[in-house]
């Protein structure tokens, strides 16, 4: 009807009315009518369908911002896990470290006990034989004293027998003064 009175655009139903209230009745305005229903139902559908693939769109356009926003959150997620990841590396290289660390630490200390008990052992080794240095020294002068003491007091007896004697002979002098 529209293309016919030279519009570009369908005519509104208030339009189509005014237009068929001046055709004649008859078989023609009852075609019209039908094309109009026709036209009117088709455009229902059409909104109805431009309706639904607006409600598509609009979903789809969602699940794509969902979506968009799920690989956003996983590329952090992925991002927050490699830096895990290389905080894990590194804490895990520095145990490593901290325990070959340990692990020098323990056979430094390990080889500077060992120097200290060897020279601990030989200190106790050069003691020992100095103890008995000492003991058998002492034994020797123990021994050299015993003998000195049998040899003062055979002195003592034989100064003792010498003043015995040397009074005797005083005495033996003064008689023979007499």
């Amino acid at each position: 009807i529209g293309a016919r009175l030279g519009r570009d655009r369908q005519p509104t139903r208030r339009g189509a009315r005014r237009m068929m209230g001046s055709l004649p009745d008859g078989p023609l305005l009852d075609a019209v009518r039908e094309a109009a229903a026709r036209a009117h139902a088709a455009q229902n559908d059409v909104s109805r369908l431009q309706e639904v693939a607006d409600g598509k769109l609009a979903r789809l356009q969602a699940m794509h911002d969902a979506e968009r926003a799920l690989r956003r959150r996983a590329e952090a997620e992925v991002a927050v896990l490699g830096r895990c990841l290389r905080d894990a590396e590194a804490f895990h290289a520095l145990r490593e470290v901290q325990a070959d660390v340990r692990a020098a630490k323990q056979a430094q200390q390990a080889q500077a006990l060992r120097a200290v008990l060897e020279h601990q052992s030989r200190v106790a080794k050069e003691q020992r034989q100095e103890q008995a240095g000492a003991h058998a020294r002492v034994a020797k002068l123990e021994f050299e004293r015993e003998q000195l003491l049998l040899r003062l007091a055979r002195l003592e007896e034989q100064r003792s027998a010498l003043r015995s004697q040397q009074q005797q002979q005083q005495q033996l002098l003064q008689l023979q003064r007499e």
